[in-house]
């Protein structure tokens, strides 16, 4: 049952790990498609392109292509989730008129699309190869 998953990543990891080219288009893909579309999303400013620079230096450092791959799952599942409690932490230490709950359920797919990438990359970080 669990074999279908496993060999559709193993053929993701595979496609990714055949030329350095690839590894280094996710390197630089995933962090700039990020940015592009939580910039169109929200107005942080120069957050969201520190961020992205932040998450593109971190897939870097990965050595295999697996890694690479899971890192950036979990990443933007991170950056998601840490930018759901700072919209939270804004709402309150700005005084906004919008009670604290509604802020909550305006910005929860952030949350909630935050910790099933994060899921994802922790589970493509520990699948075997």
């Amino acid at each position: 049952m669990n074999k279908r998953p496993r060999t559709i990543v193993n053929h993701v990891v595979e496609f990714v790990a055949e030329t350095r080219r690839r590894r280094l288009l996710v390197i630089v893909g995933v962090p700039t498609v990020f940015a592009i579309l939580f910039d169109l999303i929200a107005n942080y400013g120069i957050l969201i392109p520190l961020l992205a620079v932040g998450l593109a230096t971190v897939l870097y450092t990965r050595s295999t292509a697996k890694e690479t791959i899971a890192a950036s799952l979990y990443g933007v599942g991170v950056i998601l989730i840490g930018l759901f409690l700072l919209e939270l932490y804004w709402n309150g230490a700005r005084g906004s008129t919008e009670p604290l709950v509604g802020t909550a359920t305006r910005v929860l797919w952030r949350a909630v699309a935050g910790v099933i990438l994060g899921g994802l990359g922790l589970w493509v970080r520990q699948i075997d190869r």
